[in-house]
């Protein structure tokens, strides 16, 4: 592995295990365990590291990059989440059931990421109650998170859901096609055009109105997509 490879391996195990420890703490001899089995990768912008109805196998830590989540439901398909570094990534319903997803996950960005294959990393959740414990609490968190996003999108008009993305994902909105942005919150892409020249900004979202406007130039330039990370 090249010098700048190690370096970034080892950066990214720094912020999983202090992403781990802020969760829910496990030993040295657990994460000694884990360390042993993972694995480093770089992908570029398009790839999927995940496509539909193919069987979860890993659980990533995103040290570099952004992830798209796209749901495949009935012949339609919608993105329903963002993944942004430093974050856990895996679909877990096929993971734990080892099941066929109806999850795309593609790279919107390059992306550097650690990986725990399923095959040796489900005896260690197994067998270490610590471990497990985390992948509970983990699991958790994000179906919480997930539910409290869904009420927003749910509650909020079409200018709050599109103030609350720029809030959330700001990274997300200078390198994602205007389509997926339109698909995660659940309008047309002529509607979120509409939107975004027609929306009041408060005298607090000074920095959301910026953000909005450096949009407005990308996707002049680039109707179709943003520009390049």
């Amino acid at each position: 592995m090249p010098t700048n490879e190690k370096d970034n391996f080892l950066r990214y195990q720094n912020q999983f295990y202090a992403f781990i420890k802020a969760t829910s703490p496990i030993s040295e001899s657990t994460w000694g365990k884990m360390c042993e089995i993972m694995r480093f990768y770089e992908v570029s912008k398009g790839t999927k590291l995940l496509d539909y109805m193919r069987v979860e196998r890993a659980v990533r830590f995103l040290g570099k990059g952004i992830v798209k989540c796209e749901d495949h439901f009935n012949g339609k398909s919608f993105v329903y989440d963002f993944r942004v570094a430093p974050i856990i990534l895996c679909e877990t319903v096929s993971f734990f059931n080892v099941s066929p997803s109806r999850i795309t996950l593609e790279a919107v960005t390059d992306c550097e990421f650690i990986e725990l294959p399923g095959d040796p990393f489900f005896p260690l959740i197994y067998s270490n109650p610590d471990l497990a414990k985390f992948a509970i609490n983990g699991v958790a968190n994000y179906l919480g998170m997930t539910h409290y996003k869904v009420a927003l999108l749910r509650t909020m008009s079409a200018d709050k859901r599109y103030k609350q993305f720029l809030r959330e994902f700001p990274e997300v909105a200078k390198y994602c096609e205007l389509k997926d942005i339109s698909s995660y919150l659940n309008i047309t892409p002529q509607s979120l055009s509409r939107i975004r020249k027609t929306i009041k900004w408060a005298e607090n979202e000074k920095a959301l109105e910026a953000l909005s406007n450096e949009l407005e130039v990308v996707y002049k330039t680039y109707p179709a997509s943003s520009s390049e990370m």
